[in-house]
């Protein structure tokens, strides 16, 4: 069966990270189950962001829980597109997964992390923290939805080689507009706040999303 074949293809990591990914799902719905329904509706209602975007200030674990599945989605989905297109190893093959788990990981971090520096240098803290709340919220929850289309593309027996890449490109179409949902859903549940300084709001939200790649690549090409 073509499924199978492209499963031998990227077998070692794929079903073990598969496994992981919806492990930590079944975590968070076991032991956060208000949250976890609260979340389940995030591209319904603002209902999740509203309650514990404000409530929780301090990092709970259920947020990090998010991040860590984001970071594995991200990296299982980069993993296959390499794959797909002949790179079997960055430095080595049979840790390559593991190698760009760690890449993702830093990277998401890093730019977390740049974003809460440029926030406290434009004095953005308040708006940033519920910015960065809704951000990793829906990332996540795309880099979910992603992967549940991933594991049925690569396991059901309809899909072959020659369908992957257009799987592929619909996983990011799927990504990019959970995303591009979040920026909508930021603007119109601030836009009393941001009509009068529109260009300015603008002016934010570039530093906060491009500016941390463009040091991050800086970085990389730096060292």
């Amino acid at each position: 069966m073509d499924a199978l074949l492209i499963h031998r293809t990227y077998l070692t990591w794929i079903f073990p990270a598969f496994l992981l990914i919806f492990g930590l799902v079944a975590f968070l719905r076991v032991f956060y189950p208000k949250h976890f329904k609260d979340y389940q509706r995030l591209l319904l209602n603002n209902k999740y962001i509203i309650i514990y975007g404000k409530k929780e200030r301090k990092l709970h674990l259920f947020t990090v829980v998010l991040y860590l599945i984001q970071c594995l989605c991200l990296a299982l989905f980069v993993y296959v597109s390499l794959k797909h297109y002949g790179i079997t190893k960055l430095y080595t093959e049979r840790f390559m997964f593991l190698e760009i788990v760690l890449f993702v990981f830093l990277f998401l971090v890093a730019k977390l992390l740049l974003q809460r520096w440029i926030s406290s240098l434009f004095d953005l803290s308040d708006f940033s923290r519920d910015y960065i709340f809704s951000r990793i919220a829906y990332s996540s929850y795309a880099a979910i939805v992603m992967v549940i289309v991933l594991f049925l593309g690569v396991y059901l027996p309809f899909t072959s080689e020659k369908h992957l890449f257009l799987l592929l490109l619909v996983l990011l179409l799927i990504l990019l507009s959970i995303n591009m949902l979040s920026w909508i859903k930021i603007i119109k549940s601030n836009q009393k706040e941001i009509k009068p300084y529109l260009f300015y709001f603008i002016l934010y939200l570039c530093a906060l999303e491009i500016a941390p790649y463009i040091f991050i690549i800086y970085g990389i090409g730096y060292f």
